[in-house]
């Protein structure tokens, strides 16, 4: 019987870990259980809706994975921007070619939410972003395979940090010493 008491709330405890369903509450309590969800390497789905026009982005994310696809990237074509953990990919729908770029990671100290400092217009976007009238959010955790962060195989990715290694730097200004004659004090 003993054993049977601590089976049940390990049991209990390692499903909640896993549950899959919609993320409940306002917006603003989905972000926050987003982003602790993010923090613990979690999966989920979310959809943020403009309601003004309906349109719409999608991001999907794994631990430190995330894909975000845009309604409206430019051309009235989807956008569609993959963070695999190594590099960056970016494209529109349709297209056959893209540009990636590596993550470079550096070891950064967080700085406390508390110490932020954000200008009004931040403020502002954040104040309306969490105005139900005019977005909508529906997330839900589910398992989402490894395969949703790939680049699609079709698309030519031209990486970026090779562009920039292509271009010649700027070369450096010959210095010219203007000789100065003694004989006249420097006229």
């Amino acid at each position: 019987m003993n054993k049977l008491i601590l089976v049940i709330p390990a049991a209990l405890l390692f499903s909640a870990c896993n549950q899959t369903g919609p993320i409940t509450g306002t917006t603003t309590q989905k972000t926050e259980k987003l982003a602790q969800i993010i923090a613990r390497g979690g999966q989920a789905d979310c959809k943020v809706t403009v309601l003004a026009n309906n349109s719409s982005t999608q991001i999907i994310v794994f631990g430190k994975k995330m894909k975000i696809i845009g309604s409206d990237f430019g051309e009235k074509k989807k956008g569609t921007m993959i963070n695999d953990g190594s590099y960056n990919y970016v494209w529109s729908e349709g297209e056959k070619t893209g540009f990636k770029t590596k993550i470079v990671t550096d070891t950064i100290t967080p700085t406390p939410i508390s110490e932020v400092k954000q200008p009004e217009d931040v403020s502002q976007t954040i104040a309306g972003f969490d105005d139900e009238t005019k977005y909508k959010m529906d997330c839900a955790t589910r398992t989402i395979p490894d395969s949703e962060f790939a680049p699609p195989v079709e698309v030519k990715f031209t990486d970026f940090s090779e562009v920039m290694k292509a271009i010649p730097s700027t070369p450096s200004v010959p210095t010219f010493k203007i000789p100065t004659n003694p004989d006249t004090n420097g006229e």
